[in-house]
């Protein structure tokens, strides 16, 4: 059995298939570590999928590969206090079995809930820590010395830890707290959901040609494909999305399934990918003048982008490519000069509303 350090190196050196073993080794631990702090199942199970395609993407960036576990943890923390943010009402764990009581759910789903919510409440009158050390010593048997690896405590605390425990749990309580735990716990297909989500984006590969090989996987299949790509840049995850919009000038759609399909990723909430879209949209409309008419003014509202980066990279596009700032009405730059508070951005968007005039002139002088 590979340690953790040969585990990482692995997966650094091929694709998502090889980051299944670090899955395997630490999905109930991550799952364990995020329901200690979230106090429920379903969120837990989320927040663990979230942890590995986030580990996934930057595996690279761990220095100490032995620290592998202890690392997940830190992710898997902070994409906690994340969802408690994001939420604007924390239910106690106490008011579990009192609301799974008014669910219409089947008799043997409301068992299991109550059970659950009982279990949770049960762990929620430990602290913090020892939660954590309880779930992860009964979710999946991890040893003493694994947990204290994690936790990157002396074994002699997570010893502490679970003998504290036990004392303020009933002694009745610790074979049902085990049994909800493991019953809990992700199923084997765990893994698979994760990579299936992995595998709809690759990181860039070496040589470049890999990347032909996939638009011409992509034009192969062509107007088939189309759903997939619909769903991909539907996905929660955006480097999926981003990945997708990449890849539209080449998936062998209509030119007007692409426009509507990038428009759509101008849009996006995340920066990555309006970022990618800009980059898809420019490269088709340098090599195709009969479409710059129509898709500049879909960057337009970009310059006013809540990036400033993305705001700045769109007005320098539009204010030194010839040919370009003829379709950039001029109160739209003037009113995202208005609004532009970087003294950088403004520079390059001054230049732009030269541009622009310049343009115009030019119309003039022409008729």
């Amino acid at each position: 059995m590979k340690d953790d350090a040969g585990l990482v190196a692995t997966a650094l050196a091929g694709g998502p298939e090889t980051f299944g073993p670090i899955i395997a080794r630490y999905q109930d631990a991550v799952f364990g570590v995020a329901l200690a702090r979230l106090r429920n199942f379903d969120d837990a199970e989320d927040i663990a999928q979230e942890v590995f395609i986030e580990a996934f993407e930057h595996l690279g960036r761990l220095e100490n590969p032995c620290r592998l576990g202890a690392w997940l943890r830190s992710i898997t923390i902070h994409r906690c206090i994340d969802h408690l943010r994001r939420r604007r009402e924390v239910i106690d764990v106490e008011e579990i079995a009192e609301q799974v009581g008014g669910t219409s759910t089947p008799h043997t789903e409301l068992e299991r809930q109550e059970l659950r919510g009982q279990v949770m409440a049960a762990i929620g009158r430990l602290s913090k820590t020892q939660r954590e050390t309880t779930t992860l010593f009964y979710i999946n048997g991890y040893s003493q010395e694994e947990i204290a690896r994690i936790q990157e405590v002396p074994i002699g605390t997570v010893k502490r830890r679970l003998h504290d425990a036990r004392e303020k749990l009933k002694e009745e309580m610790m074979d049902v707290v085990e049994e909800v735990l493991k019953a809990g716990a992700p199923k084997e297909d765990f893994g698979k959901q994760v990579f299936e989500i992995l595998s709809r984006y690759g990181r860039p590969p070496a040589p470049w040609t890999q990347w032909e090989e996939v638009r011409a996987k992509l034009r192969e299949i062509g107007t088939d494909g189309i759903e997939g790509f619909i769903k991909a840049l539907e996905s929660p995850h955006s480097p999926t999305r981003a990945f997708a919009t990449v890849m539209l000038n080449a998936s062998g759609q209509s030119d007007e399934v692409v426009e509507e399909l990038l428009k759509k990723s101008l849009a996006d909430p995340n920066k990555k990918v309006r970022r990618v879209a800009v980059g898809a949209i420019l490269g088709i409309i340098d090599h195709e003048e009969n479409r710059r008419g129509k898709l500049i003014p879909c960057l337009l509202p970009l310059l006013r982008d809540r990036c400033k980066r993305l705001r700045s990279y769109v007005a320098g596009y539009l204010r030194h490519i010839p040919d370009y700032p003829k379709y950039v009405p001029l109160d739209c730059v003037a009113r995202a000069l208005v609004a532009e508070n970087d003294p950088s951005v403004r520079a390059t968007m001054i230049g732009l509303m030269r541009a622009v005039f310049d343009a115009q002139d030019a119309d003039k002088h022409e008729t």
